[in-house]
């Protein structure tokens, strides 16, 4: 039975992700709408340009038409035209060189910035915005390219106990009361989080690439010290093209993985694998792909195997993963999965079932000087995960099955070309067909950012 304040967080977090799913089907409808009146937009000043094409105004309407819509070679010819009519324009430069490093062309990319940073009149917003991009262009150019991305901050969490939401926990068949010291309880942490990315070019042009990724992960309770984590996990392997001439942008990923999991400062799981990703991009706006792998999962929880969930054996992972650029500051992540558990023990063996999906929408800063776009991700994930068999230490006759919902969003506020402010709010729920394993969290986080 649900107390009357659980009722009320899962009809916020009803409320929550129907409004996620409106606000995503509004901005897909708007962006359908928008794109059709943009083409006639487009060649309506097209029309005015060829007319007149030594006038900066119409141009400029023209390309950012064009540049919304991602016909970006549009809007370059358009550029180039009117910088041949006056070669001075510093803030042409500038455009130039965005729009060129968006296509991947890093050498004409570079060219334009060093120009419009050349130029006697370049203001300091334009100034500003090209010492922002040319680092990350000249990188780029690089053969052993290097980046990251780190972020600290203060989370809270509402449920960070993870203890059963209605109280109950069953053992031998017997639901039994928790103890008021064992319910959900709320609690705050310190957490860090790294990414690292490492590329190195074979400049075998055919565009293959060494890749190193990997990410790391710390956790310190205010309260649950015996629920600290830390973690990292970390793949390589090369990023090779299929084939160039007859699958132009067509590449495999061979790849090897491993990590390790740490609970209140003990070894809790680690695990080592392999897999193969592949990508296909259909066109300049939609790329999809399909994603296989391999993992041999080490849990170091003996004394909990009879009311543990997991316990250790072979994962095997097939995911499909799809990218879809809906504009030039909208773009849809999505990825669905099937994972197959293998363990000793038919408890612990399961099939899982995942769908997840972000909508990140870009937009200006509030002040002229921030020269790279702030964003908002509101995203979903649905996880469904059936085990073989009915553990007896807790229901011989109850078969565990566990559907989760995710629903949160995640804002991105850079300050400067390196630092910036980052927050997330994240709501989750577990329904089961056993009350051990019946779960409600809400999450805010917030804190610092940077890349390099």
């Amino acid at each position: 039975m649900a107390f009357p304040s659980d009722r009320l967080r899962v009809s916020g977090a009803t409320t929550v992700a129907r409004g996620l799913v409106a606000g995503a089907v509004v901005l897909l409808l708007q962006g359908t709408i928008a794109h059709a009146q943009s083409n006639a937009d487009q060649d309506q000043l097209f029309q005015q340009m060829a007319r007149n094409p030594a006038d900066h105004e119409n141009t400029f309407a023209f390309v950012k038409v064009a540049t919304a819509r991602g016909d970006y070679e549009a809007a370059i010819g358009a550029l180039e035209r009117l910088l041949f009519y006056n070669p001075s324009l510093t803030r042409v430069k500038y455009e130039l060189g965005a729009l060129y490093f968006r296509l991947g062309s890093y050498e004409m990319a570079r060219r334009y910035f060093r120009e419009a940073l050349a130029s006697p009149d370049i203001d300091a917003i334009t100034k500003e915005r090209v010492e922002t991009y040319l680092p990350d262009t000249e990188k780029q150019l690089q053969q052993s390219r290097f980046s990251g991305f780190a972020q600290t901050g203060i989370r809270s969490q509402s449920n960070a106990s993870f203890a059963p939401g209605g109280g109950v926990l069953r053992l031998g068949g017997q639901d039994l009361a928790l103890l008021p010291t064992a319910r959900q309880k709320s609690d705050v942490n310190w957490f860090g989080l790294v990414g690292l990315s490492h590329d190195y070019d074979l400049q075998n042009q055919r565009g293959d690439v060494l890749e190193t990724r990997a990410v790391g992960y710390l956790t310190e309770q205010s309260r649950f010290k015996d629920l600290n984590v830390g973690l990292f996990d970390i793949s390589f392997g090369p990023r090779l093209a299929l084939a160039p001439e007859w699958l132009p942008g067509a590449t495999v990923k061979p790849y090897v993985v491993g990590g390790n999991t740490w609970l209140g400062g003990a070894s809790y799981l680690s695990t080592y694998g392999a897999g193969v990703a592949f990508k296909f991009p259909v066109n300049d706006r939609f790329a999809w792909g399909p994603e296989f792998e391999w993992r041999r999962a080490d849990f170091r929880n003996n004394d909990l195997i009879p009311v543990s969930g997991f316990n250790s054996g072979d994962w095997y992972t097939a995911s499909l993963v799809a990218t879809w650029n809906i504009a030039q500051t909208v773009k849809l992540d999505s990825r669905g999965l099937y994972r197959r558990g293998e363990s000793a023990l038919a408890f612990q063996a399961y099939d899982q079932w995942a769908a997840e999906a972000a909508l990140t929408v870009e937009f200006r800063p509030p002040f002229e000087m921030m020269s790279r776009n702030w964003s908002v991700a509101p995203f979903v994930r649905y996880v469904e995960t059936r085990f073989d068999a009915a553990n007896p230490f807790i229901d011989p006759l109850t078969v565990r099955n566990d559907q989760t919902w995710t629903v949160g969003a995640l804002f991105n506020m850079p300050v400067t070309r390196s630092f910036g402010l980052s927050a997330a709010v994240q709501y989750d729920k577990t329904a089961s067909s056993l009350p051990n394993y019946r779960l409600e969290n809400f999450s805010v986080m917030f804190g610092p950012t940077a890349r390099f």
